[in-house]
């Protein structure tokens, strides 16, 4: 043995004040039992050490060492075994002594610096683990308490194996299990054997997580674990199937499992662990009778989404009246790991359930006066296009066929019970009301947009700029929730007006429409119109209009291209303008291509989102205050292939001048059950329009029937008008934006079960600058430990009424034995800032494994 060792052993023992348990004079003792080290130990040199063997009669050496020397430190070698305890007349001051051996264990256990003797047999039983210097060097950092036990150091040998900084029990059973569940196949598994033991590992697992197996595997454990988490979840309705499965108590077991599927870092293996327990049970058949009411909370297996979104695709089906209970399910899930694999398949359900209550709102029809009834789709009847927009965007997201009855159930309640329902009723309405002229009593025009939107603001400042942004196909619904997001995503006033939109409701019509100017004259058939005499083909006949017709300077831009400007570079293009018509073609780019129709219900999502990201520029980096989005027409659009009953024959003869699948232009009326006949209010070459009633098409050669506009259905002409006057920030604003804030309501501020129930309630609704906030809750200790699972719940509601903004809570107790007082913390989720706190009493009278009283 190398004398330099030793010597640097024995210093740092003298040295090292965390190895002594009191502040007196320091005494080491060193058995040599076969005398290997005399000659060592007589070379040894240590500073302030005397050293001293152990030769003359006990009493000589408790003498100088009590009496002489009684602050000296003392090295005493003794060259024979260690005496029994009644034949050490030593023993006392060995007893306050610390004691040295120059064998392998015993440096090892001097290197770590414990007290405990017996941890030198702990050590020579596993040198095998110390066979390797880097998982030595990791042991050695770890700097464990002197006081270690053998518990303690067992668990530190297992947790460098699992490549820990520092002893965890729950980390090592974590690294364990997810290194594989089968023993055999397992790598850190056939270390723990090979360098510590099988026996160590499962001691540490009964005291972690209270496991009790006399034959213990790791599958078993992860098995019981899982359904020791689900049946907390359950709240007592755990199938009989699986109660042979749980551990009692279950408190650690459910806190293990808690804590590991919220672990971004290993949710994802938890995830697949889970996934194989449950193919092995053959879990769903023996859950999928459980009521949603009692499922909705569980998040150990992914069968329960599976099970709830049945049941949910059955009570949407079946219509049921009280299916608004739904959404706080939904809200629940949201915070799981599983959500995000099924978010689209949840906002599907979400939608489609808006489009049954809507129905089942709208139950006296929509046999209404023409104008009544275009203002109504305004005010409430678009929201079944955006309902199923939402749906189909949703369902073609969603996770594999789980949805798929549920498709056709939603094609059938939009197409045939509210397009061909408010289609025959709008066609109804205007025959009696318009009796062939187009327009609307009491309703303002898309023509006079420019005068009535444009001008007064012109007026009211010579120096203020307009921004007037046209979206090809803004169909009112897509502009409806553009404006909600304006609304929470911008300072300032927005508002949302339509106006009857021109017929034929086309591009070209349209977009002139919207110019200023006298007169419009549609030139049938020449893919013209004129405004005040002028060509609009193109941006630079539009920028002539404006720049002669305006009163001031005009220009023309494209969407895209002032998106991709950088701030100066936008500035100058505007800068010698006051009045800026902006272009943006996304839904209509999309929908008007054959080979791309199907997807026109995503590209509103994309309109939406450029839209957005476009009056942010306008506002915050091109300093604009006025901006009008309006759009030249809506759209007609169903997923499912148009029948052959709706569609009928392209009328024939020599007065006709143009055609569409939606619209003719011809000089003579056609009298004809299905169409609709309209004198123009602009001039039109003598050209009448004949449109479908309802939503039918012409029948017309060749693909792209599903997206159509030209027609007269409210989708096609009702033109939404977004108005948005942008505010500046003024001293003493706290910002754009701000998150909602959030309350606690509970009855009592006492816990006296395992699991307990209360309210979090969003203080504000999300509107205007209100944004929505992901909170954390859970009971704390005095040492901010949680003593209850961690939830999360996201704080979204848009209702104005309190009560709809309260979302319960369930936490359940971890901790066998609880502090009596806790406190109930909620945080932001995202910054993990505090935003309440509340002291908390508990009194578990019963300690019970997780059943309510």
């Amino acid at each position: 043995m190398d004398i330099t060792r030793i010597q640097t052993t024995l210093q740092t023992l003298f040295q090292d004040d965390s190895r002594w348990a009191h502040q007196g004079q320091r005494v080491v003792f060193w058995y040599d039992p076969d005398q290997q080290f005399q000659d060592i130990f007589a070379e040894l040199q240590l500073d302030r050490v005397a050293k001293l063997q152990l030769n003359d009669t006990p009493f000589t050496i408790k003498h100088r060492l009590l009496v002489e020397q009684p602050q000296q430190a003392f090295l005493l070698y003794a060259p024979f075994p260690e005496p029994a305890p009644q034949d050490n007349w030593l023993l006392d001051i060995q007893h306050r002594a610390l004691t040295f051996a120059a064998d392998r264990a015993a440096l090892i256990f001097a290197d770590l610096g414990l007290r405990q003797r017996h941890l030198e047999t702990v050590i020579r039983a596993h040198l095998k683990f110390f066979d390797n210097r880097k998982r030595t060097e990791t042991l050695q950092a770890m700097q464990l308490a002197p006081q270690t036990n053998e518990p303690g150091l067992l668990l530190a040998l297992l947790s460098v194996l699992a490549g820990l900084k520092v002893p965890d029990a729950s980390q090592l059973i974590r690294r364990v299990l997810m290194a594989g569940l089968l023993e055999t196949d397992n790598l850190l598994w056939a270390e723990i054997t090979r360098c510590v033991s099988a026996s160590a590992f499962w001691q540490i697992v009964q005291t972690h997580l209270a496991v009790q197996d006399a034959t213990p595997s790791l599958e078993k454990l992860f098995r019981c674990l899982l359904i020791t988490h689900f049946d907390t979840a359950l709240r007592g309705h755990l199938p009989p199937t699986l109660q042979g499965h749980v551990i009692s108590p279950g408190q650690q077991a459910y806190a293990f499992i808690d804590q590991w599927l919220r672990d971004q870092q290993d949710s994802a293996q938890w995830m697949e662990l889970s996934e194989f327990i449950q193919k092995e049970l053959d879990l769903f058949p023996q859950i999928e009778a459980l009521p949603p009411e009692v499922l909705f909370e569980a998040t150990s297996f992914e069968a329960v989404d599976y099970a709830l979104i049945r049941a949910c695709v059955q009570e949407i089906k079946a219509q049921a009246n009280d299916l608004h209970r739904w959404r706080s399910w939904f809200t629940a899930r949201r915070a799981t790991v599983w959500y995000p694999k099924y978010a689209a398949t949840y906002q599907a359900l979400e939608a489609a359930i808006a489009l049954v209550e809507l129905k089942q709102q709208s139950a006296i029809g929509f046999r209404l006066a023409a104008p009544l009834l275009f203002n109504t789709y305004a005010s409430e009847l678009y929201q079944f296009d955006q309902a199923y927009r939402h749906f189909v965007v949703a369902s073609e997201r969603a996770n594999g066929d789980i949805i798929k009855n549920l498709v056709e159930e939603v094609e059938n309640l939009y197409t045939y019970w509210f397009l061909d329902g408010l289609g025959a009723a709008w066609s109804d309405a205007l025959e009696t009301h318009a009796q062939g002229h187009w327009q609307l009593t009491g309703v303002p025009t898309q023509t006079n947009f420019f005068p009535h939107h444009v001008v007064p603001i012109l007026n009211r400042n010579d120096r203020e700029k307009v921004f007037v942004i046209i979206s090809d196909a803004l169909r009112y619904e897509v502009a409806s929730e553009l404006q909600a997001l304006i609304a929470q995503e911008l300072r300032g006033e927005t508002g949302l007006t339509p106006l009857l939109g021109v017929l034929p409701s086309i591009t070209r019509l349209g977009m002139a429409a919207l110019l200023p100017g006298d007169t419009l004259e549609l030139l049938p058939n020449q893919g013209d119109v004129l405004k005040a005499g002028l060509t609009t083909k193109g941006r630079e006949a539009r920028q002539a209009v404006l720049q002669q017709h305006s009163g001031v300077e005009a220009t023309v831009l494209r969407a895209a291209d002032l998106l991709a400007m950088n701030t100066d570079m936008g500035r100058e293009a505007i800068k010698p303008y006051r009045l800026i018509y902006i272009y943006h073609d996304v839904i209509d780019a999309i929908g008007d291509k054959p080979a791309s129709e199907r997807q026109v219900l995503s590209a509103c999502e994309d309109a939406i989102r450029e839209l957005l990201k476009l009056v942010k520029k306008i506002c915050n980096s091109l300093n604009g205050t006025h901006v009008l989005i309006t759009a030249d027409h809506g759209f007609l659009y169903q997923r499912h292939p148009i029948a052959e009953a709706d569609k009928i024959p392209l009328p024939q003869g020599e007065d006709i001048v143009e055609t569409n699948r939606r619209f003719i232009l011809r000089t003579q009326n056609l009298e004809a059950p299905s169409l609709l006949n309209f004198t123009l209010p602009y001039e039109s070459r003598g050209a009448i329009a004949s449109v479908p009633r309802g939503s039918l098409r012409f029948a017309i050669q060749g693909a792209g029937a599903q997206y159509v506009h030209g027609g007269a259905s409210l989708q096609e002409i009702c033109v939404p008008v977004i108005t948005y006057h942008h505010k500046r920030a003024e001293k003493g604003d706290d910002g754009p934006a701000r998150k909602v804030g959030v309350q606690i309501n509970a009855l009592l501020r006492r816990v006296t079960n395992n699991r307990f129930s209360f309210n979090l309630m969003q203080t504000e609704p999300v509107e205007g600058r209100w944004r929505s906030r992901r909170v954390s809750v859970a009971l704390y200790d005095a040492q901010e430990q949680p003593i209850t699972d961690v939830k999360e719940v996201e704080l979204g509601s848009t209702s104005p009424h309190p009560t709809d903004r309260e979302f319960k809570q369930t936490l359940t107790v971890i901790l066998t034995n609880p502090p009596t007082t806790a406190t109930l913390v909620v945080k932001d989720a995202t910054d993990n800032t505090e935003l309440v706190r509340e002291t908390w009493t508990v009194n578990l009278g019963i300690t019970n494994d997780f059943g309510d009283f």
